[in-house]
């Protein structure tokens, strides 16, 4: 039996990746069906970190980090020690971040996934087709169809074919997309095999800081956070002459967790699994009307704990590219820009993972030896330390000439008619020009009224204006980078800044872009 069902977008893979995009797909309007080969959600864990800016994200979908009972918000080091415990490298995970939100977050990915589900279950224009197995993909000038196998039916199997506009595989590293679509990946050719025990103590348990990565040697091991309500993760390397099936059994699990006081009688094992930490990008991110995001496009080793991070950014680029052009604004041509775009953002954080992973992976004790007296050098005398990298950016695509473009945005808090809170909760959501005081007066009438149908906000935020800038976040930024205003994608990024004289040939630059089929005046 074959049956057809026509949607806006058709998404392969229910994980995050795959709920975030179907969720706000639907708020904007379009229809889209996910297809997962699962009949029931994963029921354990995989990632357990996000930063600030995928908190940001997920308060665009009516989700609170700040009181989610899946989530605990950190607010310390996040620290490097070697065999003896002496201190290699912290990394700063304290504090709130660019977006407004604490910079470091640690969570139970079977609760938040199902309170995301639980979101989307809300959309009616969201559709969920659990245990259907896509096993076809074809696409044309107009669209792309799935055709999709009902998992369990044997030689009568049961198929269906969805319809979409666009097609999006988020279905995991081995994408069935990315696969039917033919794209090359780029491995760098770091690999190696760890086992991850997820455990639930029976009592909180007391480390400082809570997430330390333990270089030993003879046996490198990671120690973090699991989610709440007192989670906590631990991964150890496959060492030479271990072979993945003696290591991954419960015995020897629990023998890995003696030393840290855990056992049958105090504790409950979750999870064990051996895992394979990877560094691989996609060479293209889509073919005409098929793109992939998430694990379908790059993977990562997990120690900037970036990787789901990484895909929900993924949706939210394509998202608003999506809606630009199946609303009629912009030109197919837009949608070229995400590959490009979030490769570039991507490598960063592989590239800085790698560099995390080349710390604790060493096994050879003289290597470490000399691993261990260059760091203590530097964490003895942080003059010796090289300069640190710029933080991650996109690549080309929509984004203007100011050295802020294409760096991640502020969110702070504001008052505006009486009502108080992060910037999005009381603004909203969409293109945003965020200026000082007075630094929208230049703007020509033709400019305000594409401006308006295309639906970019104009938000003067200050001393006088109507939106107060109650944590003087934006002022502070605005003198950071000698501008007056600052144009910020839907997606939180930077697409322009600068004085306020230039505000408007900037916004004229943006139309062009675009390829903006609204009319100017």
């Amino acid at each position: 039996m074959t049956a057809q069902t026509d949607f806006d977008v058709v998404i392969v893979g229910y994980g995050p990746v795959g709920q975030f995009l179907a969720y706000k797909l639907g708020r904007l309007g379009y229809t889209s069906a996910c297809i997962e080969r699962f009949d029931a959600a994963y029921a354990f864990p995989r990632a357990v970190h996000f930063d600030d800016e995928i908190a940001r994200l997920f308060q665009s979908i009516g989700l609170d980090p700040g009181t989610n009972p899946a989530v605990q918000q950190y607010d310390n080091l996040y620290r490097w020690v070697n065999a003896d415990k002496e201190v290699l490298l912290e990394v700063d995970w304290r504090g709130i971040g660019k977006s407004g939100w604490n910079t470091s977050n640690f969570f139970y990915q079977p609760d938040l996934e199902r309170e995301i589900s639980a979101i989307v279950s809300s959309e009616e224009n969201a559709q969920v087709f659990r245990g259907w197995e896509a096993i076809d993909l074809e696409q044309d000038a107009h669209g792309a169809t799935i055709t999709a196998r009902r998992v369990g039916t044997g030689d009568s199997a049961e198929t269906r074919t969805f319809r979409g506009r666009y097609v999006v595989g988020a279905d995991g590293a081995n994408s069935f997309t990315r696969n039917a679509l033919g794209l090359t990946m780029t491995d760098l050719g770091f690999e190696f095999d760890w086992l991850i025990v997820d455990m639930f103590p029976n009592e909180p348990m007391d480390f400082d800081p809570p997430a330390w990565q333990w270089c030993r040697p003879a046996g490198p091991t990671t120690v973090v956070p699991g989610g709440a309500p007192h989670r906590r993760r631990w991964e150890w390397l496959r060492m030479p002459g271990e072979s993945i099936e003696e290591l991954n059994t419960p015995e020897t699990a629990w023998k890995r967790l003696e030393e840290f006081g855990l056992n049958p009688e105090n504790a409950v094992m979750e999870r064990h699994v051996m895992y394979t930490f990877r560094a691989r990008w996609a060479d293209a991110w889509n073919k005409g009307r098929v793109f992939i995001a998430g694990d379908a496009a790059h993977l990562m080793p997990p120690f900037a704990g970036q990787g789901m991070c990484a895909g929900i950014r993924d949706a939210e680029n394509l998202l608003w590219k999506l809606d630009a052009v199946m609303s009629g604004k912009a030109d197919d041509s837009l949608l070229e820009t995400y590959g490009p775009e979030r490769t570039e953002h991507v490598r960063f954080w592989i590239d800085f993972s790698i560099g995390l992973g080349n710390v604790i992976c060493v096994t050879d004790p003289e290597a470490a030896a000399a691993r261990d007296a260059a760091m203590k050098s530097v964490v003895a005398d942080p003059t010796l330390a090289p300069p640190p990298p710029a933080p991650a950016h996109l690549g080309d695509g929509i984004k203007g000439s100011h050295p802020e473009a294409g760096y991640l945005s502020y969110q702070g808090v504001v008052t505006v008619d009486g009502r108080t809170g992060r910037f999005d909760d009381v603004l909203g959501y969409g293109w945003t020009v965020v200026a000082r005081p007075g630094a929208l007066d230049g703007l020509t009438a033709a400019t305000r009224v594409w401006a308006d149908d295309y639906g970019v906000r104009l938000i003067e935020v200050g001393d006088g204006a109507a939106v107060s800038d109650d944590d003087r976040t934006y002022t502070a930024w605005f003198d950071s980078i000698d501008a007056d205003a600052v144009i910020v994608r839907p997606d939180f990024y930077v697409y322009d800044a600068g004085a306020a004289d230039g505000l408007d040939g900037a916004l004229n630059t943006l139309r062009e872009q675009l390829g903006s089929r609204v009319a100017v005046g």
